[in-house]
């Protein structure tokens, strides 16, 4: 076979990689099994309309501050449909903040239209699965967060498909994280309960690492997560995103390492191809919304997609899984965890983020890209 020859001269050569031989990681499909039945252009269209709805919720407030217009209420149509809107943001908050599982499988119908794959062959996933019903606790760090972070619920139809157990129901799927500020946003909220997702403080995540405590989870027949997933990148890498352009920010972060070790959870990093090219982004570096938004935790900025609306382009998304990196947990009869321990786990982590992009850009179209790590 010529090319199986011309690989093996290529690897006979001095210095000579798989990379540099060509010989890339195999990516795996990801296909939407709940919604197989379907014909693909109605997958595609639902899937194109739940992702622009999933974005618009994150306009809530700048669309309801629009109500204080006079215009708004000044005929008596007007008046009805501003009433409606009023009343629709009322209802979601008082509707009940608990998970909802099938709200998983939305983040299904957007397989095809951003050609998802996954780096893990169904062997990896049963083992992963495997030790996560064991003791093992994970906390699965996912960058970059993009603007609008259309990724976490592509992550979250895959979990509850891949990782998951036909035998026993078990899965990996355990509790997410959230800008405080989110919680504020009128059906945003709802989304993010509904997939699991609850506040991104400390404290929170610790309780339900350690004790199974997440509220939004323990609503729904107590069900006790074990596994926490979030984007540690939070509202700084918001305004690292724009078309073209992979960075994390990371460097200076040692909070997840910490909880990893009073919680005795492996850390599981994740990088996403694509990611960031859902949007173009007017707000980049640390101008004034960026400073801005640090101060209020939350990402304030101009984003745009198709026909400069907040339409998402459709890029190909790539999610990239390392290795777990095994973490014990710190014995606090010991005193304060050394800051060696914690600097030499934050090391890996990085240099596994960093591994994973720089093993996987060919195979998931970005040949030429470069990682950026802030």
């Amino acid at each position: 076979n010529a090319s199986l020859q011309d690989l093996a001269d290529d690897l006979a050569k001095p210095g000579a990689t798989f990379t540099s031989a060509a010989v890339y990681p195999r990516l795996y499909k990801c296909k939407p099994e709940a919604f197989r039945v379907w014909p693909k252009p109605l997958r595609f269209m639902t899937g194109y309309a739940t992702a622009t709805l999933f974005t618009a919720s994150f306009l809530s407030l700048p669309i309801l501050s629009l109500l204080a217009i006079p215009a708004c209420w000044k005929t008596y149509e007007a008046r009805l449909a501003s009433t409606f809107v009023l009343a629709a943001y009322a209802f979601s908050f008082f509707f009940p903040s608990r998970e909802w599982p099938a709200f998983r499988k939305v983040g299904q119908l957007w397989y095809e239209m951003f050609d998802v794959s996954c780096n893990m062959s169904a062997e990896q996933r049963k083992r992963a699965v495997k030790m996560g019903q064991a003791d093992t606790k994970y906390i699965i760090g996912m960058h970059p967060h993009g603007i609008i972070p259309l990724q976490a619920v592509v992550w979250s139809a895959y979990c509850d498909q891949y990782f998951h157990d036909p035998i026993t129901g078990e899965n990996l799927y355990g509790f997410g994280a959230a800008a405080d500020v989110v919680k504020y946003l009128p059906f945003l909220r709802n989304m993010m309960a509904w997939l699991s997702a609850g506040s991104a403080s400390y404290d929170t995540l610790y309780n339900g690492l350690e004790y199974g405590e997440a509220r939004q989870c323990n609503a729904n027949n107590n069900r006790r997560p074990r596994h926490l997933y979030l984007l540690p990148g939070g509202v700084a890498e918001v305004f690292e995103s724009t078309v073209g352009h992979n960075a994390i920010v990371f460097k200076h972060r040692r909070g997840l390492v910490k909880l990893a070790l009073e919680t005795g959870a492996d850390l599981l990093p994740c990088y996403v191809f694509g990611g960031t090219d859902f949007f173009h982004n007017l707000a980049t570096g640390t101008n004034l919304l960026a400073r801005l938004s640090r101060k209020i935790k939350a990402g304030v900025t101009v984003f745009w997609g198709y026909f400069l609306l907040p339409l998402p382009f459709l890029p190909k998304v790539t999610l990239c899984i390392a290795d777990p990196i095994e973490v014990e947990k710190w014995d606090k009869d010991k005193g304060e965890i050394p800051a060696e321990l914690i600097e030499e786990i934050h090391a890996k982590y990085l240099a596994s983020i960093v591994d994973l992009f720089e093993k996987h850009k060919a195979v998931a179209g970005y040949p030429d890209a470069t990682l950026l790590v802030k």
